[in-house]
């Protein structure tokens, strides 16, 4: 029997199922149990009961599972998810399984590829394929019996993955550089010239060039005919030779507030 790297002190599991022989079982324990020794444990799970198994995460340095001679173990996705979980960081996952060798749809055996992938996603590293051999005639029957598959391109492979030295959901805090910014914020120069002609102060408004103007639209207004009404008032500063807009003030769109303002001077036209 290979040692699978087990090493004393070492806390192993053993995961089996119904396919597993009952002697073979208990032989591959003892054998395992000498390597352990008495500072490790050698622990034996059925794959059927794993998920409603009370292990916390991190319990084991290794999982043998289906590597038991005659075994014919089909792993799951949430299966080999809880095996992931109860690794240890640095831990070794080795399984044995049945495989096809020729892509089959919605087929319950796996490619080894498939197989391969579905270790990745349950978040093992550096998966790698140990071994393929041919099934025994028992195994080709138990498949057929007991799993409801029948194939002639049936095959056993064995194949290891790591769980990363780190456990899922731990953190650790990044030293980041980050360029400090400059206490005092320099403002651009304003020319002064351009800063006195766009500002407006109270003795602006009695200003004689200083001008508000509406700006006009046709409807009705309070049920009489047709006529202009003001929608927005522009506030315009008159120099030589030009005409400056400073600003645009909307006027309310109440029936009731569409009035010429006191103070607004009236022109025929917008400007």
């Amino acid at each position: 029997m290979a040692n699978f790297g087990i090493s004393a002190g070492q806390l192993v599991a053993v995961v089996w199922d119904k396919s597993c022989p009952v002697e073979a079982l208990k032989d591959l324990v003892d054998k395992l149990q000498v390597l352990t020794g008495n500072e490790g444990r050698v622990s034996v799970e059925n794959i059927n009961q794993l998920l409603q198994s009370a292990h916390k995460e991190s319990s084991f340095d290794i999982i043998l599972s289906g590597i038991i001679p005659g075994s014919t173990t089909l792993h799951s996705a949430e299966v080999l998810a809880e095996m992931a979980r109860i690794l240890r960081p640095g831990g070794c996952l080795i399984l044995k399984e049945p495989i096809e060798t020729t892509v089959v749809n919605n087929c319950k055996v796996k490619t080894a590829s498939k197989l391969c992938s579905a270790l990745t996603l349950s978040g093992l590293v550096e998966v790698k394929e140990l071994q393929r051999v041919s099934l025994s005639p028992e195994e080709v029957q138990f498949v057929q019996e007991h799993l409801g598959y029948k194939s002639d391109n049936l095959l056993s492979v064995q194949i290891t993955g790591k769980k990363p030295n780190f456990e899922v959901g731990s953190s650790s805090q990044l030293k980041l550089s980050i360029a400090k910014k400059s206490s005092s914020s320099v403002k651009p120069a304003v020319d002064p010239a351009a800063a006195k002609l766009w500002t407006l102060s109270a003795n602006d408004m009695e200003d004689d060039s200083m001008h508000l103007w509406p700006r006009r639209r046709t409807g009705k207004r309070q049920g009489k005919g047709t006529e202009d009404l003001p929608t927005q008032v522009s506030l315009w500063k008159l120099l030589p030779g030009r005409c400056i807009p400073l600003c645009q003030l909307p006027l309310p769109r109440h029936a009731s507030l569409q009035a010429w303002g006191e103070g607004v001077a009236q022109h025929q036209q917008s400007p």
